[in-house]
């Protein structure tokens, strides 16, 4: 039959040395969790910070492409306006030219 082991009191000073030991250590990594945790919410803020930016650069390319269609609509537009000026003057040339002729030879 084994005796009972009795804890002797540097066993006892010992065990008590770890435990202390480990409470330090647990109390430590939970100031550490409680920081990633910060680190964590920073980093979340940031992503959707991120993401609203992304939607309103969209956002904006798309306003831009619909000014520089319009843009171009109206840079095309005096173009247009000249073409027909110089079609007119042209037309009324040789109109004038035509019924004076003819006005010459039938005259």
């Amino acid at each position: 039959m084994q005796t009972p082991h009795t804890t002797t009191e540097g066993e006892i000073k010992e065990i008590w040395e770890r435990l202390t030991k480990c409470e330090a250590s647990n109390k430590s990594a939970h100031h550490r969790l409680d920081g990633l945790e910060e680190v964590v919410k920073s980093v979340n803020s940031l992503a959707v910070s991120t993401n609203q930016l992304a939607t309103e650069t969209k956002a904006l390319r798309e306003d831009f492409k619909s000014m520089d269609d319009r843009l171009e609509v109206l840079e095309v537009k005096p173009l247009k306006r000249y073409d027909m000026i110089v079609t007119v003057l042209v037309t009324s040339v040789i109109s004038g030219v035509m019924g004076f002729l003819l006005n010459m030879i039938l005259g």
